[in-house]
């Protein structure tokens, strides 16, 4: 041994073990042990070294060497208590013997609440003697945020037993929660935020003010979490979402609820089978309804109602009308034809060869992005300008929606059949859209709006027979001293387009979206049974 007396030695493993030169003090306390192994000061300090250098068995084994020799001393038994170990490691007996020597140790008294209140489960004597333990720790030591924030952890969870409560908050998930509990966490995780630096309560806060309505005050939270997270920080951009989310205030929370939904409805591929689509079209629904002020279980109620197969069909029919009359604009992106089904190629290149015998001209190659998702399939468009009359489109798809509501009817029949169409459009200069096209089992009528005069042939008119009619048609109008509106590029369709599309919604939300008629000629013999609850589902979804 060192000619240094054990008292120096101890100080120099004292200096390094402060300096966190744990390897250095551990030699030290190893040399002065191996003199003097019944020191429980030489153990427990041993242990803490240990500890530091990450080896957690030999830690314990020194900190329980410590305990054997003295269980008087209250930093060895808090060591051992935040040293833990075993499953079957029970930290009580040694925090209970702790408080009974240092009665009014704010540390102890915290870490006895903290395990009293992980052991009580629902024994509320036990857990009003581990708060009554808490709140004394808080009284020695109010500057410790962890302890406010424990206090406020047991409100939050005091929150979602409602029961009795005589003040409840419901969220828009209908979760039921006890605002004087939720008030009272606030109040806690408010003082936590306060005394400490990092942003894990201001978050909680954040939470918490959402929950009760108090978009303002998460704004700020946020805010405070935003002024000390580094510029870099990963998290920075989430945190700013989340903010500029809350400072929309209810329309923010509604709006990221009904994302969710929108999420689940949307789906890896643009090709989505029947059932996909049935999942699709009753996750938009609660999302439209949540975004427009019902919540979730309110909504599902609403549209699924009681879960029967005409239910479901009826509410997936009552989505697709009400989508109908709000369909997005087309947002026409050009493509290449190679890309799409060998059906759809074919239905286009049929119409090139009588189209260009008519005068009109191949413009290009589309899709219409703005439909994909509601389609639940790609669909190429084939464009055409004739220099006189406007443009015309050529589309083939599975029968699906928009415009083929009647595909579910037809699957349940077996009549499963390929939608091909041309359809000609011209705009006049007058804002009427003239518009041409055969036939299919789209029932709906747009004519009662003056800005548009469509003409539908029989169903199996042909591609020739629908040109030329509409040819006749935009003549007759023109010999009256109308202009037409000329088209030249794929952007200026998409431009006419988009307008007669706002045309239909304002004319379709303000009919309440289909007429008995096309209910009618929708349902045909399923009528009856169908009509009355594909009505309520999409009353359910206007009215919100």
């Amino acid at each position: 041994m060192s000619q240094s007396t054990p008292k120096q030695r101890f100080q120099e493993a004292a200096v390094l073990f402060r300096n966190k030169d744990h390897a250095g003090a551990l030699a030290i306390f190893d040399e002065l042990l191996a003199a003097h192994p019944q020191s429980a000061p030489l153990h427990f300090h041993r242990g803490r070294c240990l500890i530091e250098l990450n080896r957690p068995d030999e830690a314990t084994a020194a900190l329980d060497a410590a305990l054997a020799l003295d269980r008087n001393h209250v930093p060895l038994l808090l060591e051992r208590v935040n040293l833990g170990g075993a499953e079957d490691f029970d930290p009580l007996p040694l925090l209970r013997h702790a408080q009974s020597l240092e009665p009014d140790n704010a540390q102890v008294l915290f870490l006895l609440a903290e395990t009293e209140l992980l052991a009580t489960g629902n024994d509320s004597a036990h857990c009003a003697n581990a708060l009554a333990l808490l709140d004394r720790s808080l009284e020695l030591a109010p500057d410790r945020a962890e302890a406010w924030a424990l206090r406020g952890s047991w409100h939050q969870g005091r929150a979602m037993n409602a029961q009795g409560a005589t003040r409840m908050v419901r969220d828009l998930h209908g979760l039921e929660y006890d605002r004087d509990a939720l008030e009272a966490a606030l109040q806690d995780f408010t003082r936590a935020a306060a005394l400490g630096d990092g942003s894990v309560h201001d978050y909680r806060c954040a939470k918490l003010a959402e929950q009760l309505g108090d978009y303002e005050l998460a704004t700020r939270h946020y805010d405070h979490m935003l002024a000390r997270l580094p510029a870099d920080a990963g998290n920075r951009e989430h945190v700013r979402s989340e903010r500029d989310r809350c400072a929309q205030g209810e329309a923010g929370a509604r709006a990221a609820t009904a994302e969710l939904f929108e999420q689940m409805a949307a789906t890896a591929s643009s090709e989505r089978s029947l059932g996909e689509d049935m999942f699709h079209s009753i996750n938009q629904g609660v999302a439209t309804m949540v975004r427009h002020g019902a919540d979730v279980p309110s909504a599902l109620d609403a549209l699924v109602g009681d879960d029967s197969p005409d239910g479901l069909t009826a509410t997936h029919i009552a989505i697709q009308i009400y989508n109908y009359g709000h369909e997005p604009d087309p947002d026409l992106i050009e493509v290449s034809a190679a890309d799409y089904p060998r059906y759809q190629r074919a239905h286009a290149n049929a119409c090139t060869k009588p189209m260009a015998a008519q005068g009109y001209v191949h413009l290009g190659d589309v899709e219409a992005q703005g439909l994909t998702q509601s389609l639940g399939q790609s669909v190429l468009v084939r464009l055409f300008v004739h220099p006189e009359v406007g443009s015309a489109a050529a589309f083939a798809l599975k029968p699906k929606w928009p415009g083929l509501v009647g595909f579910v009817l037809a699957f349940v029949t077996g009549k499963w059949k390929t939608a091909r169409m041309l359809e000609c459009m011209t705009r006049f200069e007058d804002g009427v859209f003239m518009g041409s096209r055969a036939a299919g089992p789209d029932p709906f009528d747009n004519n009662g709006d003056p800005r548009i005069a469509f003409e539908t042939l029989p169903a199996k008119a042909t591609p020739r027979q629908v040109t030329q009619r509409h040819l006749e048609r935009v003549k007759a109008r023109l010999a009256e001293g109308h202009a037409v509106c000329t088209v030249d590029s794929v952007a200026t369709v998409d431009c006419h387009w988009a307008e007669n599309t706002a045309i239909k919604r304002e004319y379709r939300q303000g009919l309440g979206y289909i007429t008995d008629a096309e209910m009618r000629a929708l349902l045909g013999v399923h009528h009856d049974r169908l009509a009355g609850t594909i009505r309520a589902r999409l009353n359910a979804l206007a009215s919100t």
